[in-house]
């Protein structure tokens, strides 16, 4: 606990500190408190579960020059190992167009193809790199260099009696051409080399030499914005294996008086594996951690939408994606999208040798509804009517979703989900500061995976009363029929609150029951096990 007080004293101190110097000197401070206890229940059962997490981003600035540092603490953490101490250090200068940077940072090459590195707290996946990075941006070209270490935590093992950690040594190049203001043309260059220790045996690891090419545009023309590009992957390993795979990406956008149009299409293919190499998900040949491309489908934000999401194989997968809006008038607007994704390739296994052979079921580079290539797809459509306050609206909408899951050992053990959802969500303003906001979620779900129980029904109710900006309370209630959640329970309660003191702290407390499921940020996924308890957190900004 004593840990506790010097983080606190250190973020009061040095916002004090700020405001004693002159104006081209100051200190930011961003302090998050969390602390929950309770029960957390899931396949394994239920245990008790308590953590306690700070977090202090505190950042010094001069005219060009920013010093940055974070201070952690999670004893225990709420998902994943323990950190105390300065997790984060970096010192960045600008000027005219010139950005260097040492220490810890992030980075993005164009889309994601060849260099995607970020972090988020929620799904505690962090591609932090330790190192160099320059950039230096003029009206006619922009130049990138990065390199350094990464010492990657794979979320999905936190949970194992031991957690999967890989190190990347990365080099990295980006040069982008402005030969027009209507045309962006660039290329990037990834080196990494890397140890990877092997998933059932970490006493085992691969050396991993990777180079990463790519080539790329954007172009704004007048009837469309589209961006396209394309990166290739060649692998070296340490017992001289080599192999190759790449990913194309693409969008067009068309925007007109009061609607809009946006096409993806993606062709992911880093690494083709057939069945039983897939089984061994954190393979050496697989898409890297610093690679992370756009998943090309909607990612939503209702909870019953959100929580079985189509998980994007970035090793092989194609898919298209179409979103659209229309605004009938200036109160009325609907959006709708498609999304329909699949593997490249069928696999099927000879019955006596017990090996896969690769087949071109419907056309590779173009998805498919065959269930050969689990399939993925889903329509979705919401429409929002602002009442004449203009703070009061109406909004509906409903989700159908089909999931494929194909196996080439046991076809007859093949499954599919499908979900329909619906919600409306209603907020209205009984005075400019006061409002009422209710949201209600239905799922009707078929899971070919549980022929006992083929289909369930889940509701969500939510309903807050707040007063902006200080104040606001939320009671949810969950119910299902199902028998077969991993909790065991068929219904979830909780209240919260927040309140704002002042500019500068939100204080939150919420108790009650909270379902579990998957929680997806950028195609990246962790599951969140039930939790029934206390939750607290202060969020503070100087």
């Amino acid at each position: 606990m004593n840990k506790i007080v010097i983080c606190s004293l250190m973020v009061f101190a040095l916002s004090g500190f700020s405001s004693a110097f002159a104006q081209n000197f100051g200190v930011s401070v961003n302090n998050a408190f969390q602390y929950g206890y309770g029960t957390e229940s899931g396949f394994f059962g239920e245990e008790d579960k308590e953590y306690l997490e700070n977090f202090s981003d505190v950042r010094l600035f001069s005219d060009n020059v920013t010093i940055g540092f974070r201070l952690e603490l999670r004893q225990p953490a709420e998902f994943g190992p323990d950190e105390q101490g300065i997790t984060r250090r970096y010192i960045q200068f600008e000027r005219d167009g010139l950005t260097l940077r040492a220490g810890d940072l992030f980075g993005l090459f164009n889309r994601g193809l060849s260099l995607n590195l970020f972090e988020d707290r929620v799904i505690r996946f962090d591609t932090s790199l330790d190192g160099l990075y320059a950039e230096y941006d003029t009206d006619y070209f922009r130049a990138k260099i990065i390199g350094g270490e990464i010492n990657y935590l794979e979320q999905l093992t936190f949970d194992d009696p031991v957690i999967h950690e890989e190190n990347h040594s990365i080099r990295g190049a980006n040069l982008e051409l402005k030969p027009h203001r209507a045309v962006r043309l660039g290329g990037s260059f990834v080196r990494a080399v890397s140890n990877i220790p092997e998933y059932f045996n970490a006493e085992v690891v691969d050396t991993v030499t990777t180079h990463v090419p790519e080539v790329y545009g954007r172009f704004r023309l007048p009837f469309a914005d589209i961006s396209l590009g394309y990166a290739h992957r060649f692998a070296e390993y340490s017992d001289s294996l080599e192999t190759e795979g790449g990913a194309f990406y693409t969008s067009i956008a068309h925007f007109g008086s009061g609607y809009g149009l946006t096409l993806e299409y993606k062709n992911y293919r880093y690494n083709i594996a057939d069945p039983l190499e897939e089984f061994e998900f954190l393979r050496p040949n697989r898409m890297l951690p610093f690679q992370n491309p756009p998943i090309a489908h909607k990612q939503h934000s209702y909870t019953l939408m959100s929580r079985e999401p189509h998980l994007v194989n970035f090793n092989d997968e194609v898919g298209l994606f179409l979103d659209a809006f229309y605004s009938f008038s200036p109160r009325v607007l609907s959006n709708a999208s498609f999304a329909w994704a699949s593997r490249n390739f069928a696999w099927d296994m000879d019955p006596d040798t017990f090996e896969f052979e690769r087949s071109e079921v419907g056309t590779s580079w173009l998805p498919s509804f065959d269930e050969k290539r689990s399939p993925f797809w889903e329509v979705y459509v919401d429409t929002e009517y602002m009442l004449p306050d203009f703070l009061s609206y109406v909004k509906a909408g409903y989700n159908y979703r089909s999931l494929g899951f194909y196996s080439s050992f046991l076809p007859e053990s093949s499954y599919e989900i499908k979900q329909h959802n619906m919600f409306v969500e209603l907020q209205y303003s009984l005075t400019p500061v006061w409002s009422i906001k209710a949201i209600s979620e239905h799922q009707f779900e078929k899971d070919g995976q549980i022929p006992l129980d083929p289909h369930s029904y889940s509701k969500l109710l939510t309903l807050q009363v707040s007063k902006a900006p200080s104040f606001s309370v939320t009671g949810r209630m969950e119910l299902t029929n199902s028998d077969y959640d991993p909790s065991g329970d068929k219904s979830w309660f909780a209240l919260d609150a927040s309140y704002r003191i002042g500019r500068s702290h939100t204080v939150s407390a919420g108790y009650g029951s909270e379902r579990g499921g998957a929680v997806c940020i950028n195609g990246v996924c962790r599951i969140v096990n039930a939790f029934e308890g206390f939750r607290f957190s202060l969020v503070s900004v100087f």
